[in-house]
């Protein structure tokens, strides 16, 4: 009868046959999420159906109404994943929001003049604005969409003038459209609450804010988001298709270290002699009598079972790594060959496992890097062992905001200048991300150059 000793989904079964390793209900990722829990990208899971939620029909955002956590659960194990997409914020971000005034050119090009104004910087600051918008591009760079809230100032009550006093980001995971039903084409309102495991108690419903009525509500609620192809509701991030490479690396780093672990406990075939236990069992009976106890058989067993502890641990875990064992024999007449302990190494081609492995991590690494869209010299990858060169990163910064800063940038900050026209119609102020030009280092006076800063 095998004896089998499991570690969580890895194990390790003693045979007749010998010894082998095994695991159980492999998962998708490298978590313990059933592989169920991954089917968040069935279409049906864009807006297509609704789930009813205590006296609410939600629209759910993904096929399990858990698409935004599932993300973080993937990028929180991934090294590259986070770090990748704060790259991105921080391309996106430069230095940071400013107010400019759009104005037409001689040429009929369109420039930016930067502004300062008293009025609406008092008014970011009177609720920590700033903030809040960091925390909507956050948002808006892992899952390309934001949800805000409007709150309306009490001026009105007594005939004052009303304007929207304060927005407030509302995290993706707690907030969800409200079906609208078979009869009108979008929602109307967003309800918020700690989904998918939500209080039936808890749940609120907000109407949605439009810009042409800014003030119809004390509260209402704003969704903006990059429209994702064929998706009605939510948009989509799309490193999506890169998801599968990316819960492939997570499930590496454990996967080495479970090996690591236990490798050793197989890595070796022990022999030992019979007349060996044979000396064992006399010794035992005479220890027995000699202590006026009956010998049983479960003595010789306990003591196997503490002998091959021993032996194993000898053999086994990273702190005996350069160690030596050292085993007898003898030479026995009567079979007439030489007997004793006896370990043999199995070559079990570790370093081609551990090669095999560091290239899905690589692909890995590469897959996610396209699926995030932002080149290898940006994300400060190394591909294939390969370091860029400082032309390549000037050039992949140039083109990356030539061609992917404009669309996150309007799809931001249209709500925020949505309410800074409705409560200050006469100025013409906006609110975009400020950068400065970068120039290579030819185009660069000598003493600006980075080669002479220290």
């Amino acid at each position: 009868m095998s004896e089998i000793r499991r570690l969580g989904n890895f194990g390790i079964a003693e045979t007749r046959h010998g010894l082998m390793s095994f695991s159980v209900g492999a998962t998708f990722g490298s978590g313990d999420y059933p592989a169920a829990n991954f089917n968040f990208t069935q279409p049906a899971s864009w807006g297509e159906t609704w789930q009813r939620i205590g006296n609410f029909d939600i629209i759910p955002n993904g096929y399990n109404n858990d698409l935004p956590l599932e993300l973080m659960r993937i990028l929180d194990e991934n090294y590259a994943g986070e770090g990748i997409l704060g790259r991105i914020q921080g391309l996106q971000w430069g230095d940071g929001p400013r107010l400019y005034e759009e104005q037409e050119q001689e040429d009929g090009s369109l420039k930016r003049v930067w502004k300062n104004d008293a009025e609406i910087t008092d008014w970011l600051n009177s609720f920590d604005g700033l903030n809040e918008l960091l925390k909507c591009h956050i948002d808006l760079v892992h899952g390309l969409g934001y949800f805000v809230k409007m709150y309306r100032n009490r001026a009105p009550r007594i005939g004052g003038k009303p304007m929207v006093s304060t927005m407030e980001h509302v995290p993706v995971s707690r907030a969800r459209f409200e079906w609208p039903g078979l009869d009108k084409d979008y929602p109307e309102r967003i309800v918020v609450a700690h989904f998918p495991n939500v209080r039936i108690d808890k749940m609120f419903a907000y109407p949605i804010w439009n810009k042409n009525v800014p003030f119809q509500y004390p509260l209402a609620m704003k969704y903006q988001g990059i429209y994702s192809f064929c998706k009605t509701a939510y948009a989509a991030p799309r490193f999506m298709g890169a998801l599968g490479w990316m819960k492939l690396s997570n499930s590496i780093a454990p996967l080495l270290t479970k090996y690591n672990a236990n490798a050793s406990a197989i890595s070796y075939h022990i022999e030992s002699p019979q007349e060996y236990w044979d000396d064992v069992q006399a010794q035992l009976k005479n220890k027995a009598a000699l202590e006026g106890i009956a010998y049983t058989d479960k003595m010789l067993e306990d003591f196997k079972d503490k002998a091959f502890s021993d032996f194993t641990a000898a053999l086994t875990g990273q702190e005996n790594v350069g160690k030596f064992l050292h085993t007898q024999e003898y030479f026995n007449e009567v079979a007439m060959k030489f007997q004793g302990w006896k370990v043999t190494p199995i070559d079990k081609k570790i370093k081609d496992y551990v090669d095999a492995q560091i290239a899905i991590a690589n692909k890995g690494d590469s897959a996610a890097t396209s699926g995030f869209g932002l080149s290898p010299a940006l994300s400060n990858i190394i591909v294939e062992g390969k370091m860029n060169s400082g032309s390549e990163l000037i050039y992949a910064l140039k083109g990356y905001f030539a061609t992917e800063t404009a669309v996150p940038e309007m799809i931001l900050f249209q709500p925020w200048n949505d309410v800074i026209r409705a409560n200050w119609p006469d100025k013409k102020l906006k609110l975009g991300f400020y950068r400065p030009v970068v120039a290579t280092e030819a185009a660069t006076t000598p003493k600006d150059r980075l080669a002479q800063t220290k």
